[in-house]
């Protein structure tokens, strides 16, 4: 879907701008001069400067948007552009119902905020990227930067200065036919400097953390809200310009080994990660959803979970819920209890994020070593949002792999059908036989010593 022409369409929608500032008083006053001549409509727009604790507390000058505020975080605290951006983005902060974040030294042409939210009123889940250029603003004053953009002359005021494109951004963007093709890693585009999204959308995402590290925490941020579903969209009329040179081609190979801890435990794909070796980390590839409610044989579910611990593809986590009133029986905890993969809670989760896939199975379900490997490859060579498994053995029962992002736009969108439905839609959707792929309901069987344990089909009839 195209997005309607700058100036050729009437905006309705409230949006935020949010800058996180420390320090930069003077950069802040051009950037908020640039803000002050938008063409998206003064009484639909507000802007909230977070001030991350600067050592002279930041103030608002003369020139800048009507209606504009600081929110102040206490010194010392050291939450870091992350931090500051998701202070600025709560509810009560802003009026936004859109929610636009730049760098508080980003100087942004005339229709960069209604490059961005032109998008939102026609595509729903969208998470809009601005682009930018590094240019030097020495010696150009705050009423110089207002009237160039009021007058759209910018380009004029900064020619002959030395400019730089995001280079890397740019062949991404490209290289991926303005992201419109689908890898797993379309969300590292998303750069905290000039992004846009929803508050709701926002909010499902979980928004910007407070990890603190340059060169993860606009990655992360992208990862998740790209796991929520939404719908990554650069716009290359959303012009805007970087105050000074950038920073990661001063020192990139640096920022870049000191994030790979962080971007390892929460970046689950394989670029950031190493093949999988047994390991286990923060944000699981996998996450399985059991459910172990009313009716369910607490050893069906030991089968059911000692198979999935047994998989090829050990980075993943078992999340059993069992509700408060029908808890689990002790010795059930007990087993699992040495396993941090597994979890039991009273409150059904109803999706696995932020893991990227979340796969759900019934209880008495074996799963054999190679399944959930074998759907992850199926899906991704089918290019669904949810691939299903019969379970021989249990009437009515499927496996089921959700690419977690098509399960949470899936029930942001419903279908009369139901959300199966609503994923055929919008990602589509396959269905396997359970049998070739060697999934059968669990054969209990009881030791000498009392152990329980799956009995192989063979043996069962031996």
């Amino acid at each position: 879907m195209a997005a309607p022409a700058l100036g050729a369409w009437t905006p309705t929608a409230t949006v935020t701008v949010v800058l996180p500032a420390k320090d930069c008083q003077g950069e802040l006053e051009l950037t908020l001069a640039a803000l002050a001549e938008q063409t998206y409509p003064e009484h639909l727009l507000d802007v909230v400067v977070v001030d991350d604790g600067s050592e002279v507390p930041l103030e608002l000058p003369p020139r800048r948007p009507a209606h504009c505020r600081i929110l102040r975080l206490p010194p010392g605290a050291g939450h870091g552009s992350g931090g500051a951006r998701h202070a600025g983005a709560q509810d009560g902060v802003g009026s936004g119902d859109l929610l636009l974040f730049l760098d508080a030294d980003m100087v942004a042409t005339r229709t960069h905020v209604e490059a961005h939210a032109r998008w939102h009123h026609v595509v729903a889940d969208a998470v809009v990227l601005g682009r930018k250029s590094f240019v030097d603003f020495d010696g150009i004053s705050p009423g110089a930067v207002q009237r160039a953009v009021r007058e759209d002359t910018l380009a004029t005021v900064l020619a002959g200065r030395p400019q730089e494109r995001h280079v890397w951004w740019e062949n991404f963007v490209r290289a991926g036919h303005l992201l419109t093709d689908y890898t797993d890693d379309t969300f590292v585009a998303v750069v905290g400097a000039s992004v846009s999204t929803t508050r709701a959308l926002y909010r499902e995402s979980g928004g910007f953390s407070a990890l603190r590290l340059r060169g993860i925490v606009d990655t992360e941020f992208g990862y998740r809200i790209f796991t929520a579903g939404g719908v990554v969209i650069p716009d290359l009329e959303s012009e805007s310009y970087h105050q000074g040179v950038r920073n990661f081609s001063t020192r990139g190979d640096e920022i870049k080994r000191e994030r790979i801890g962080l971007a390892a435990n929460h970046l689950p794909i394989p670029i950031f990660r190493p093949v999988n070796r047994g390991r286990s980390w923060t944000v699981p590839e996998v996450h399985v959803l059991l459910d172990a409610g009313p009716g369910i044989d607490p050893a069906s579910v030991l089968l059911s979970v000692d198979s999935l611990l047994a998989s090829s593809v050990s980075d993943l986590r078992v999340t059993v819920s069992c509700p408060a009133s029908d808890p689990p029986p002790r010795w059930l905890l007990d087993y699992f209890d040495g396993d941090g993969r597994v979890r039991f809670t009273d409150a059904a989760p109803s999706t696995g994020f932020p893991s990227p896939s979340t796969l759900v199975v019934p209880a008495g379900a074996v799963v054999p070593v190679d399944l959930v490997g074998a759907l992850r490859a199926e899906q991704l060579a089918r290019q669904v949002g949810l691939v299903r498994a019969t379970v021989p053995g249990l009437a009515g029962a499927s496996v089921e792999l959700w690419a977690t992002r098509a399960l949470h736009r899936a029930r942001r969108h419903p279908h009369p059908d139901g959300i199966e439905a609503a994923v055929q839609d919008l990602f589509g959707q396959a269905w396997l036989s359970g049998a070739a792929l060697g999934l059968r309901a669990g054969v209990l069987d009881v030791t000498r010593q009392g152990m329980l344990l799956d009995r192989p089909v063979q043996d069962a009839t031996g």
